[in-house]
């Protein structure tokens, strides 16, 4: 219940205020968003990107179901971890706090709609929205991966996979931590920032390693997912660019011409 009070609370306040009462805009409006959220979904469970999920889970479980998870959390831990890690790690985890960012996507998605004719409001507003739908889309896997795959943390346990006897096979935390970075990074034009962009996606999966919350395997995971999912958002993006419906000026009226590119 609470899950879907929260959906259509999302639904409404992407309708600007100004339409909010309008019957045919607001259906208009979710018939919208229920076709982009199929997309990505179908663009998630597609049979390339499935590939690609599961070597991401081979490799993860490599390291999992070996010694390597065990020694590069020990290197760690001994080598690396200390004063400063520990208070940079907690500047960074709170991104991968959805209580936190999942509202902050929202209220940016919202932004986006009211000042969309403006080049910051239509780039924040698209990252807000790709941010939510990433989450959505990925959000499910990843926390069916987090039981099925059984692992515990490094405080508790092993890092070998036992299904179902623990829910920390894939860190929830790098995943959202990854989301919004991972998003700016596709949406950008620009090469450097790019590349900060993907370096602080990074961040949250590394602050769990440096808590000895979770092994690099489930950080490395949850990275991964978030990164599948963002990029459903762009194959999205590039499926509607590829048919362009405009008006188009006739003799006695306005007619449309439909453009599909190759």
């Amino acid at each position: 219940m609470k899950f879907s009070v929260a959906v259509f609370l999302v639904i409404t306040l992407l309708i600007p205020p100004s339409r909010a009462w309008a019957a045919d805009e607001i259906i208009g409006r979710i018939g919208e968003i229920k076709d982009t959220i199929y997309e990505d979904y179908r663009n998630f469970y597609a049979i390339e990107n499935l590939e690609d999920l599961a070597m991401g889970i081979g490799m993860a479980g490599v390291l999992a179901n070996t010694s390597i998870d065990g020694e590069i959390q020990g290197w760690d831990q001994e080598s690396l971890r200390n004063k400063d890690t520990d208070e940079f790690s907690a500047t960074v985890k709170p991104f991968g706090d959805g209580r936190i960012t999942v509202p902050v996507y929202l209220g940016a998605a919202i932004l986006g709609e009211l000042t969309k004719d403006t080049k910051v409001g239509s780039t924040t507003g698209e990252w807000g929205k790709r941010s939510l739908r990433a989450i959505l889309v990925g959000a499910p896997p990843m926390l069916c991966m987090q039981r099925a795959l059984g692992a515990s943390r490094p405080k508790e346990d092993e890092s070998y996979w036992r299904p179902l006897n623990d829910s920390n096979g894939v860190s929830g935390h790098s995943f959202m931590g990854a989301v919004p970075f991972i998003t700016a990074a596709r949406i950008t034009e620009n090469p450097y920032l790019r590349y900060l962009f993907y370096l602080g996606s990074m961040l949250t999966g590394w602050s769990r390693i440096n808590d000895n919350s979770h092994y690099f395997s489930q950080a490395a995971l949850g990275w991964w997912m978030a990164y599948l999912a963002a990029a459903c958002g762009d194959k999205a993006e590039t499926e509607k660019r590829k048919v362009v419906i405009a008006p188009t000026p006739v003799a006695n009226g306005v007619g449309f011409t439909v453009a599909l590119r190759f």
